[in-house]
């Protein structure tokens, strides 16, 4: 981290925390997949909610939305219901295509494991199960390894943490930073100085752009020297940098 840490000089720091700002406003969530899960008030509601969007959140974003309105639609303004009514079981053995590479059975096996955690299992709430597993979690990536656990084999959930995990950094963003203007803040797992940035093809480009990084491949290194260096601009808030990042780069512009 030595290298690209020299490349944050003041002017640099100004305007990551300026851009931070412009982008992490009520605005922000009616046109990302945030504002499912922000529109429940129920604990078990926004983390089913939260875990089906981040889960489809790839690719191109209008898509990405259309998609999730349309698994939303079928909730009846509860997702708990949903998966505790097993309504989900008309995908079972079902393999049209659902969302790009994932197929309406692959979405049963979802649904169908965030029943068994809270029907079968008992467990409230799913931090309630993670809670289970670990009474305290040292860091994030030991956070990521107990919840990629819950879900093996499961298609568009990483097998371990190798890889950039940007869907579940993303997960882990929107339930644990605090300060409810964007993200929900309703686990307590971990500070939310302990997160690790969302790495996707835009943060990544722009991370590259301004010297947050020289990697060239976006895997699990990179989010942990990005996130390294976003704490030097956001040392209690390390995610907000996702903010500077995803929004000044998904509105396509370039530092």
């Amino acid at each position: 981290m030595s290298k690209t840490k020299n490349y944050l000089n003041e002017t640099k720091i100004h305007l990551l925390r300026d851009l931070a700002s412009r982008y992490n406003t009520k605005s922000f969530i009616s046109e990302d997949p945030v504002k499912f899960p922000n529109s429940y008030t129920q604990k078990q509601d926004i983390e089913i909610s939260a875990l089906i969007s981040s889960w489809i959140a790839y690719g191109n974003r209008k898509q990405i939305l259309q998609t999730l309105t349309k698994l939303h639609s079928d909730f009846d303004n509860s997702p708990y219901n949903y998966i505790k009514n097993r309504s989900f079981d008309k995908y079972a053995n079902d393999n049209a295509c659902l969302y790009r590479f994932y197929t309406n059975q692959d979405y049963y096996q979802l649904c169908n494991t965030l029943h068994n955690i809270y029907c079968v299992e008992g467990f409230m709430s799913l931090e309630d199960k993670l809670l289970a597993m670990s009474k305290q979690y040292k860091d994030a990536t030991h956070l990521l390894e107990n919840l990629i656990s819950l879900f093996p084999n499961q298609k568009g959930i990483p097998q371990n943490t190798k890889s950039a995990c940007k869907r579940l950094c993303l997960l882990l963003r929107w339930l644990i930073r605090q300060d409810h203007i964007v993200d929900l803040g309703i686990w307590n797992l971990l500070p939310q100085s302990e997160l690790l940035i969302p790495l996707d093809t835009h943060v990544f480009r722009l991370a590259k752009q301004i010297g947050l990084t020289d990697r060239n491949t976006a895997d699990m290194k990179t989010v942990k020297e990005i996130t390294q260096a976003m704490k030097e601009v956001f040392p209690t808030d390390v995610a907000l940098g996702d903010f500077a990042l995803f929004g000044y780069g998904v509105s396509g512009n370039d530092f």
